[in-house]
């Protein structure tokens, strides 16, 4: 039997920064192509509260994120009260998921779980989520928790695309093991492969490679390197090969060639800066999978970049600035 593809979640990092009217139009769209859950974050600054404000919890399934990438983040009473701030501004009394956006070497992981298990046993989230942590890491409050009778972590979501595979190889198998679905962030690599190398050896200022852009250096840091620069224009002869869009080719072949797979409860996180991109991007998925020749060759791409390819956001970024 073939497997199902993963399912779709909208990522609502930017929506802040559209207008009301462009976020309705998103949630209608959303609506219009069965698009049932809504990723968020405490740190996608004004996105839980523009979603409360347009009564998103009423009509899709919301999944958020405690406070994160800071010293201290997760202390037991910053994730109680990171909590209590994301269901106010969402007008709801509870979330489907609830993540830790990314650990805190800062803090011992028991306290951070004490606040998760209270928050849980209060009803305020479904399901316990860890993000951008490294298999270890997953073991260990795995196994915590599992050793005091707890809520276990059931979903991952971290950084995967085409030019990001390395949790394929360790974290995959463990995520297997321990039942946790994976859902992935950054299926086009934060806008990398729809780039041309012109532009990012250029560092041009559109989009979050942009040096203006708050993610600028991030992704400069992750992405700017020859071997990448290199498969980014392989990428758009492909797509323009198959006649379809760059972004079309990560989008499908992450939903239908990717290890993602629907009967593990695997989720792709999509994102877009206006309504007609998500409009696009969703037709494209439902266009379902690529001719076998192009997916291969979009799956070949992985061996030429993965001796520089980077590993996530936190792991290839914020964890070196500290």
């Amino acid at each position: 039997m073939a497997q199902s593809a993963p399912s779709i979640v909208f990522g609502s990092a930017g929506i802040a920064s559209f207008t009301t009217e462009t976020v309705k139009e998103m949630l209608e769209i959303l609506e219009k192509h069965k698009i049932t859950q809504i990723d968020t974050a405490r740190v996608y600054q004004g996105s839980e509260q523009l979603l409360g404000k347009l009564g998103a919890p009423k009509k899709f399934i919301i999944q958020t994120k405690a406070p994160g990438f800071s010293p201290g983040a997760l202390r037991k009473q910053n994730i109680l009260d990171g909590m209590k701030k994301s269901l106010e501004d969402l007008q709801t009394d509870s979330v489907d998921i609830y993540y830790l956006h990314a650990p805190d070497p800062t803090t011992l992981v028991e306290d951070t779980l004490a606040a998760i298990q209270e928050l849980y046993a209060a009803g305020k989230f479904k399901r316990f989520g860890l993000s951008n942590f490294r298999p270890a890491d997953v073991q260990k409050i795995y196994d915590i928790q599992s050793a005091a009778g707890s809520v276990l972590p059931s979903v991952f979501q971290g950084n995967y695309n085409a030019v990001s595979r390395h949790i394929e190889k360790d974290l995959f198998p463990l995520l297997h093991k321990l039942k946790i679905s994976f859902y992935a962030y950054s299926p086009i690599a934060g806008g990398f492969l729809v780039k041309n190398s012109a532009q990012l050896r250029a560092k041009d200022d559109s989009g979050r490679f942009g040096p203006n852009a708050r993610t600028g250096d991030m992704y400069t840091s992750m992405y700017g390197k020859e071997s990448l620069f290199q498969a980014v224009d392989e990428w758009a002869q492909i797509a323009n090969d198959a006649g379809i869009s760059k972004a079309a080719l990560a989008y499908r072949w992450i939903t239908f060639h990717s290890a993602l797979k629907g009967e593990n409860g695997d989720a792709v996180i999509v994102g877009a800066s206006k309504s007609a991109q998500l409009e696009e991007t969703l037709t494209a998925v439902e266009q379902g999978p690529l001719p076998e020749s192009i997916a291969g060759r979009a799956s070949a791409i992985w061996e030429k970049v993965e001796h520089e390819a980077p590993l996530d956001n936190y792991n290839s970024f914020v964890a070196l600035k500290k």
